[in-house]
Formats: structure tokens, sequence, C-alpha cells
């Protein structure tokens, strides 16, 4: 009998999965509803009941779905397996409920759901439903990655629009009441502005973010900085791997062009490395800064928070700080600038040369021993850093007059040199920067990070590439070789394109700036390249920004942080066509 009922429970598995989709939407409407007005907004004490009685509603509702998508399920291990999260969150929630009927009684729970002035319900028990709500709500939002694939959005469009959308999300949240600190406001293009410069892990700031934004609407910075370094289509695909929901090949194909993985194979392992070593370096970094910290005025908790904010900045390379001057009142604290410093390092060289560096193998390695070798990007990744670093510090030294004896203006110069490369950090005045030692600090924030890492910039391996075929042109070689290894022309043709594209992003950038804005061209040049370069330093320039700067400023910092190429092939998707060869020209003279 009971698989006459099963059958014709299978029957209706598609309607009723169907039906169940739509509830969880609108739960998932009702629940973000709640949670924003909740925390976002300043509201009543009877408003904070009712709301608080609809996050339960939307939580047992939340468990009446699941159990309704278990009974009309094919498989019950196969599905307890994929939902092994949810599983367990229905599982708490249901002994809670147990929990609290037997010992208020099923008349005394009623009475408190039409009686908002009955408070018999705990705190314990609205807060832990409010994170189930959370919870369901991650767990749910598994689905985003197939639901964007099923538009066949190219990957260059997909990473594009994925920005654009955590963006506006972030500018809404900042435009809540409680995002700013009691009595401050913030307008819109302002909160436009701050998401921007978060997402694209930059560091410019039109308001002070340790003073003018509350706990939320700091706590909203740091998430866009953490989503805008590691990117939401790697966090979501991360997750939906650690929930258990796996990927599919075209999840795998876009997570590969996104990573620069040349492996498909491999995209899982990459990517859980990619999100563990992030979390790791930033929990380790956290742990130094809290050590570190020369303020005795600090709680103990302000000293958690302020470590784990600025790790979390300094490793994603964004440059935001509680700290009003940043870190000037830092200056003399080295062990906490050598932490900064080591992280914007590491956060800056990429994923897959970290993995290189650390001889973790991505594929798995069996039977015989492998000798293992840095690979040509590893290499040339960690040499022009090292030579930027070096040379951008002893060129500061000379150029620039830091003070203090010779080991601070070492410090100060490094850390300059170091937080140039896309950081955005500070411990002296830029805007005390004599021409020569601007003009470096332009250079060094032109050039940025790596690729793959948290960093912009034109990147270090596209400099390498131009250099390694300008030495191959004078020698008069007919191939780019690096390390006995050949680079192939494509390689170089996207390192051109790179270069050209961000010389005139900048260039035409600059120009409208200085239509719109009233300050030295040295200035916003320095402005419009960290902008671009999403460094994040500024001659004093950011806060004085009209409306139409910003929105310039804007443009720039989303362009470099999602790359001319991606931009180009969003705009213009490459397509397969069929290959056709044309006659040499070579009476086209140059130079």
């Amino acid at each position: 009998m009971w698989q006459t009922i099963r059958l014709k429970l299978l029957d209706w598995s598609a309607p009723v999965n169907k039906a169940l989709d739509i509830l969880f939407f609108l739960l998932a409407v009702l629940a973000i509803g709640s949670l924003v007005t909740q925390y976002g907004f300043y509201i009543s004490v009877q408003q904070a009941r009712l709301l608080d009685r609809l996050d339960l509603i939307v939580v047992l509702l939340y468990v009446l779905q699941f159990v309704l998508r278990l009974i009309f399920t094919r498989n019950y291990a196969e599905f307890l397996r994929r939902h092994w999260f949810e599983t367990l969150l229905a599982t708490v929630i249901i002994l809670r409920a147990v929990s609290l009927f037997s010992s208020l009684g099923f008349g005394l729970i009623a009475h408190y759901f039409t009686d908002l002035n009955v408070t018999v319900i705990a705190k314990l028990t609205i807060v832990s439903a409010q994170i189930a709500i959370i919870l369901s709500l991650i767990s749910g939002s598994m689905h985003l990655n197939r639901k964007v694939l099923s538009l066949k959005f190219h990957p260059a469009q997909t990473l594009l629009l994925s920005f654009v959308l955590v963006i506006f999300v972030g500018t809404v949240l900042l435009l809540l009441p409680k995002a700013t600190a009691p009595g401050k406001s913030i307008s819109a293009i302002n909160a436009l502005f701050t998401a921007t410069s978060a997402t694209c892990v930059t560091g410019l700031i039109v308001v002070d973010t340790g003073t003018h934004f509350s706990f939320l609407g700091q706590m909203i910075i740091l998430f866009l900085i953490q989503i805008g370094g590691l990117g939401l289509m790697t966090l979501s695909s991360f997750l939906a791997l650690f929930f258990g929901r796996g990927m599919g090949i075209k999840e795998r194909v876009m997570m590969q062009e996104m990573m620069n993985i040349d492996r498909l194979g491999v995209i899982n392992r990459a990517l859980r490395l990619a999100v563990t070593l992030t979390f790791l370096f930033e929990s380790i970094g956290a742990f130094f800064l809290f050590l570190s910290w020369n303020r005795n005025q600090w709680s103990f908790g302000e000293h958690v928070y302020h470590s784990v904010f600025h790790a979390v900045s300094a490793f994603c390379n964004a440059g935001f700080s509680l700290n009003a001057d940043s870190f000037m009142s830092f200056s003399q604290n080295y062990a906490a600038m050598s932490v900064i410093m080591i992280l914007i390092v590491i956060g800056g060289l990429g994923f897959v040369v970290l993995m290189d560096i650390g001889n973790i193998r991505i594929k798995p390695v069996t039977g015989h021993k492998v000798v293992r070798r840095w690979s040509v990007q590893t290499k040339l990744v960690l040499i022009v850093t090292g030579i930027l670093l070096l040379s951008g510090t002893l060129i500061l030294m000379l150029t620039q007059p830091f003070e203090g004896n010779g080991f601070n203006r070492f410090m100060q110069a490094l850390f300059s040199s170091v937080t140039a490369r896309t950081a955005g950090f500070n411990t002296v005045d830029f805007s005390m920067f004599n021409i020569p030692s601007v003009l470096l600090i332009i250079t060094l924030m032109f050039i940025g990070a790596s690729p793959g890492s948290t960093g912009g910039g034109i990147k270090t391996t596209t400099v390498g590439i131009l250099f390694a075929s300008l030495v191959s042109i004078i020698s008069g070689k007919n191939r780019i070789v690096l390390f006995r290894k050949s680079v192939s022309y494509t390689v170089l043709n996207r390192a051109l394109v790179i270069f050209a594209f961000s010389i005139i992003v900048i260039s035409v950038s600059t120009f409208f700036l200085t239509i719109t804005e009233h300050a030295p061209l040295i200035d916003l040049f320095f402005e419009e390249v960290s902008a671009y370069a999403t460094v994040g330093l500024s001659r004093g320039v950011t806060a004085q920004l009209s409306d139409w700067g910003q929105l310039i400023i804007i443009l720039s910092m989303f362009i470099g942080r999602v790359g001319a190429l991606t931009l180009a092939f969003a705009i213009t998707p490459p397509k397969d066509k069929p290959r056709v060869e044309y006659p040499q020209e070579k009476s086209v003279m140059v130079g």
C-alpha cells in the first residue's frame, strides 16, 4: 500500500516542487524584508515584535517546505546527502520548536502570535530564528549559478554583471538609516562611490569609514571588500561545493576562465584552495595584528574588530581603514606595518602563484614521484614584484625626505612602495610628496599586482611580457623567450591590448576630470591612476570631488577591477569564425 501511495506522490512531484520554489521565493522576500527593516531602520517596539513573529513564521514555513520536498523526492538517501545542510538546519529548528511547545504549551505559543504585548518567546529564540533565516537564504542561493548560466552569458559578461549586482546591493544597504552613525547621513552618489570602492577593492573614500558609518555600515563595507576580493561567482561556487550541491560542466567552464586555470578537471580543488588560503591568511594576519596594536584605550573587542577589519582589507588590497588617517598614527609601529605589508604582498601575488610557491598541487599526483618546478608565471611574478618593491623603496629613500632616523626612513619608503601596489594604506601624507616621488608612485600604481590576485593595475606579468618582447626585438630575435620557454604571441597581443587600453582610459578620464574638477593636474592624474589601478591612495582630491567627478572615478574603478579583456569580451564576446589567411604586408613603416 505504501508503494502505491509513494507512486502517486511521485506523480505530483514536479508541480509540487514548482509550487515549493515559489513558496521559497516568497519566504526569501519576506525574510530579507524583515531583516533589512529590523537592522537597517529605526522602528518602534510594536513593529519589532511584529517582525519577530514574522521571522518565526518564516522559519516554520521553511521547515514545512523542506519536509514536503523530502516527501516528494524519488531518492531519500540522495536527497539527504545533497541537502545535508538544510537537513541539519531543519532538524535543529524542529527540535527547538518541540522544546518550546513542551515547555510553554501550545496555548501560550498561540497567544504569543495573537497578542503583540506577549513576550513569552525569549530573545535568544528570535535571534536563532534570524540566524536560521540567513543560513537558509545562503543555502537557497546556491541555485544562483545555475540560474545565471541558464541565461547563456559569456563568462566575461557573468563576471561583469556579478560586480554590478554586488555594487547595487551594497549601495542600497549603505543608504539604510542605521548604516551611518547617529546624526550622520549619506547621499546616493556617496553611497554608490563607497560601494564601488569597496567592491572593486580600491579604498578611495569620500567620507571617513570609521566615524561616518555605524558598525552595520562598516560590516557592509567589509563584506563588500571580501566579495570584491574573491568574486561573487567564486564565493557562490565555493558555497555550492561546501553545501554538497556540486558544480555542473557549465559552471566549471565559467570558473575556469575566471580563475585562469588551464585544466577543467581541477576547478573544484582550485576553488577550495583559493577560498581556504584567503581565510587562512586573513585569520593569521588578524591574529598578529591583534598582538601588534599599541592602543591602550581600545577595549578587547575593539582590538579584535580592528584586527579582523584591517587584515581583510590588507589581504584583499582594499586600503579601507577604520582610522581617519589610515596608518599615519602607526608610522612608528613597525610590527603592525610589517603585518600589513606581508598581507598586501601575499594577497597581490595571486592564488595560482601562492599554490605553486607552497608546492600545493591543484591536481593530486599518484604513482611515482614528480619533480616540481615553479611555472614561468610564478617566476615572472616573483622577479617583477621583487624588482618593483626594492627599486621603489630605494628610489623613494633617495627622492623623498622622510623624517626620522635611517631605519624609520627605510620603513616609510618600504611601506609606501608596498602600499602603492594597489593596497591604499599610508603612513605618510602623499599630498606632501615631491614630483619625482609622485611620478614613481604613479608608476607603481599603474603596474599594480599580479593576475589572479585581489589587486589591480595592468599586472606584473603584463610588464614582464612587454619588457621581454622589447629585449627580443632589440636583440634581433624572432620569438619571446622566458626561462627557456617560448611565449606565444597571443600572450604578447593581450599584454599590448591591456597596456594600450589602460593608457586610453586613464588619459580620457583625466581629461574629463580637468573639466569637472578644480585641482592641479598632477593631483587629478594621481587620483585617476589610483582609481583605475584600484589602489586607493589620494593627494586629498577624493573628498572634494563633484558629483560628475565621482561618477568618472566610479567608472574608472569599475573598469580597472573587471579588466580590459573582460570588459571587451563582455561587450563583444568572441565567436568561432572560419579561419581566413590574408597576404602579409611588410611595406608599412613604423618608428
